[in-house]
Order: C-alpha cells, then structure tokens, then sequence
C-alpha cells in the first residue's frame, strides 16, 4: 500500500502513456494549424497514426491494454483511423483535413475520461 493520493505502477505507467499521446495530438493540431511542414510533422503524423485513436480507445477500456498496452493501442489505432477512412470514402465526404481535426479532438477527449477514471478508480 502506497500513500495516499498515489497510484500504482502500472496506472502511472498508463497515464505517462496518455499524457504522451495527448501531447502528440496537441503538437499535430497546432502544426496543421500552422501550415507546418518538415520533418517534425512527419514523425508527429507517424506518432498519431500509430498510436493516438487506440490509446484513446484502450485507457478507456483496461481489459484490452492487459494484453499490451503498446501493442493493442497501435492494432486498434491503425483499424479505426483505416475504417473511418474507408468509410468517409465510401460515402463520398473525403476530407482528410477534417477526418483528422476529427479524430484529433475526439482522441483528446478519449485521453482525457481515461485520466478522470483512472484518478477516480485509485
């Protein structure tokens, strides 16, 4: 037993990894904002793709991230961003920009009710 206030290892652990995941978020926000460009979006693009939407989805949902937290977060990340892709495609709304200004602030909100349970829980 720790003191009080305090969380366990492996919710510090989660929470480092969707504070990590909001800041990515955040960055590539406010880089598409700008009009940015370079080497620093690009890995920001990779960091997002890779990993934002599915740890939105596994802080929320603590079963799923007993298997790997790194591992399911990048499984489901790349299954939603490519289903909704798929599907604003398919309905002819394809708006990339909007798609992932979407996908961004839902991912932050995502992130942010994973923090409020987790704090809530321990």
């Amino acid at each position: 037993m720790g003191y009080p206030g305090t969380m366990p290892p492996a919710a510090r652990r989660a929470e480092g990894l969707d504070v990590l995941a909001a800041a990515v978020a955040v960055a590539l926000l406010a880089m598409v904002q700008e009009n940015a460009s370079g080497l620093p979006r690009i890995l920001l693009v990779l960091g997002f793709t890779f990993f934002v939407p599915g740890r939105a989805i596994i802080t929320n949902f603590p079963r799923m991230a007993r298997w790997s937290d790194l591992g399911a977060s990048m499984l489901v990340s790349l299954g939603v961003l490519a289903f909704l892709a798929t599907v604003t495609l398919w309905a002819r709304f394809w708006h990339p920009l909007g798609l992932f200004q979407a996908e961004a602030v839902l991912s932050l909100a995502g992130l942010a009710a994973g923090i409020v349970q987790r704090r809530r829980n321990s």
